[in-house]
C-alpha cells in the first residue's frame, strides 16, 4: 500500500516539473554553405569520368624463356665457365691464357675482373681466382679456385 502512495507520489512531483518547465524556443538555423561552382571546381562529370591510361610494360623480353648467350656475353665471364690453357711472360707482365665458354681465348692480367670473382696468382702450373657468390655485394668473402693448365686434345 505505501507502495501504491510513493508510486502516485513520484508521479505527480514528475509531472509537475515537467510543466514547470517553459518551453524551448526553437534554435535558429545556422546558414549551410552551399559550394558554388566556379570554373576553378571541376564538375561532378569530370569528377566521375574514368580515364583510361593504358598498360606500356617496360619489360620487353618473355619472363618465362632462358636467357640468351648474347644477353649474357655482356655481364662478364663466371670463373667455372673459364678454361685455363698456359700463360705467357711479355714485356715484364705475365698473362694467363683462358678460353670462355663460347670458345674465345684471351689473354688476361692478374687483377682482371669476372663476374663472380678475379683472378688473384699466375704461376707455371696453375692460376688462381678468387671467387665469391654472384648475388652478394661482400667481396671479403670468397673461396680460392685453382685451375691448372688443361694440355689442348689433339696438339703433340
Amino acid at each position: 500500500m505505501i507502495y501504491k502512495h510513493f508510486l502516485s507520489i513520484s508521479t505527480s512531483l514528475l509531472g509537475m516539473s515537467l510543466v514547470a518547465q517553459s518551453p524551448k524556443q526553437p534554435a535558429k538555423a545556422t546558414p549551410v554553405a552551399i559550394p558554388v561552382v566556379t570554373s576553378e571546381t571541376p564538375s561532378q562529370d569530370d569528377v566521375i569520368r574514368v580515364k583510361i591510361t593504358p598498360y606500356r610494360p617496360a619489360l620487353i623480353r618473355d619472363p618465362f624463356s632462358a636467357p640468351t648467350d648474347m644477353e649474357q656475353a655482356g655481364k662478364g665471364d663466371l670463373v667455372d665457365d673459364i678454361g685455363v690453357k698456359g700463360y705467357l711472360k711479355a714485356g715484364g707482365a705475365v698473362y694467363a691464357v683462358v678460353s670462355d665458354s663460347r670458345g674465345t681465348t684471351k689473354r688476361l692480367p692478374i687483377g682482371y675482373r669476372f663476374r663472380d670473382g678475379e683472378l688473384v696468382s699466375i704461376d707455371e702450373k696453375s692460376v688462381t681466382f678468387h671467387q665469391w657468390d654472384i648475388s652478394s655485394t661482400n667481396r671479403s668473402v670468397f673461396r680460392t679456385v685453382i685451375k691448372t693448365f688443361k694440355r689442348e686434345e689433339g696438339k703433340r
